[in-house]
């Protein structure tokens, strides 16, 4: 009895292994596929393998740096129905405070990640003043996701 206990215990917990392990979602339909059925995902940028805009002007190298957030609320758009947009798009955002990497003292780190169909991804950063709402700093991050000939920036996972 004691050993069918053990199987059992040892079974499931391979089980509970196997199914708990996040599934890399290779391109736009499979992202909206998981976010449209209700599956938590999990966005992971890796900055640095993006293409950086600052001040408007195009940056020789972006940041050594890594992100990722849960997508909690999102917008889908269908092609054509904001004015200007020929491609479908799913668009979320997040704001957190944080400790200034860039400096004292905390700001409110808000990131703004816009996906289209076609693969293209754009990434808006913006550190904000606390207590004012001042823009301290704004960075676009441009990428492309669900293209396996280049070298990924941009991650997504359904848990």
């Amino acid at each position: 009895m004691k050993r069918v206990s053990i199987l059992i215990a040892i079974t499931l917990s391979a089980f509970t292994a196997a199914i708990a392990q996040p599934k890399a979602l290779k391109n736009f339909d499979e992202l909206m596929a998981a976010l449209n059925t209700g599956y938590n995902v999990r966005v992971v940028i890796h900055y640095a393998k993006c293409t950086l805009v600052a001040d408007n002007e195009l940056q020789d190298k972006s940041p050594d740096a890594i992100g990722g957030m849960t997508i909690d609320t999102y917008e889908y758009f269908a092609p054509k129905a904001v004015r200007g947009n020929e491609h479908a798009f799913v668009v979320f955002s997040e704001n957190k405070l944080i400790q200034n990497p860039k400096g004292k003292g905390f700001v409110y780190n808000y990131a703004k990640f816009k996906v289209e169909d076609t693969g293209k991804v754009k990434v808006t950063v913006m550190y904000l003043d606390p207590n004012t709402q001042e823009e301290l700093m704004s960075e676009n991050f441009f990428t492309q996701f669900g293209d396996s000939t280049k070298e990924q920036a941009i991650y997504f996972y359904r848990l």
